[in-house]
């Protein structure tokens, strides 16, 4: 008896890391099955059954795992979900003491998070008009979006780099909104600006807007 408990024991972290990597390539499954449903049929005609039948799962599972479509919407646009490009300029963001490099960095990640999401944050801005509860979900992603940005403003000002005058309730608003959702749609997919040039414009704006000048 003494002999099979190191054995059973050793064997534990690895069944747990196997379990662990099922559950997510069963979520990214569902997630992946979720998107494809959305561009075929829209939020209102994506049932959780048929969720289930692409993602080769069963309805009890995608309930299990997320609960509702508007869950599964919600994980499709977290940031959190954001791919390993872009978590990287995530992670050099937070690393850069430079200012105008950061605001630089801000319109890269706000150019590379909205191109490949464009269907999903167009079902999110459209379908709160055939399901209500999705008006809720759209606000928490961008008052997370906000409270986040409140953060690198409020290092701007910490190290005095934050233009004269400007109060930080404001910077974080003006933040807010040059990085929205609305205005990239406006510009990349209406009138149809390279992303190339909406990222160039943006980052040039900000640092216009929201940085002491270095002249002078």
């Amino acid at each position: 008896m003494e002999n099979a408990s190191p054995s059973s024991e050793g064997k534990r972290p690895y069944h747990s890391r196997a379990r662990q990597r099922q559950a997510e390539e069963t979520r990214q499954r569902i997630l992946a099955a979720t998107r494809a449903l959305f561009a075929s049929r829209g939020y209102a005609g994506t049932t959780l059954e048929a969720i289930a039948e692409v993602a080769e799962v069963s309805p009890k599972t995608v309930s299990a795992v997320f609960g509702s479509k508007r869950a599964i919407l919600a994980a499709v646009v977290n940031p959190g979900a954001f791919g390993p490009h872009v978590q990287h300029l995530l992670d050099e963001l937070r690393a850069t003491p430079e200012p105008s490099r950061q605001i630089s960095l801000v319109a890269q990640i706000t150019r590379q998070a909205y191109e490949p999401l464009v269907l999903e944050l167009e079902l999110l801005r459209t379908a709160p008009a055939v399901a209500p509860e999705l008006a809720d979900l759209a606000w928490e992603i961008e008052m997370r979006r906000r409270q986040n940005q409140s953060r690198l403003v409020a290092y701007l000002n910490e190290h005095r780099m934050l233009r004269q005058g400007l109060p930080l309730e404001e910077a974080t608003e003006v933040l807010w909104a040059l990085t929205s959702y609305e205005l990239y749609r406006m510009l990349v997919i209406e009138r149809r600006w390279p992303p190339e040039r909406y990222e160039t414009w943006l980052a040039q704006l900000l640092i216009q807007q929201l940085l002491q000048s270095t002249q002078g």
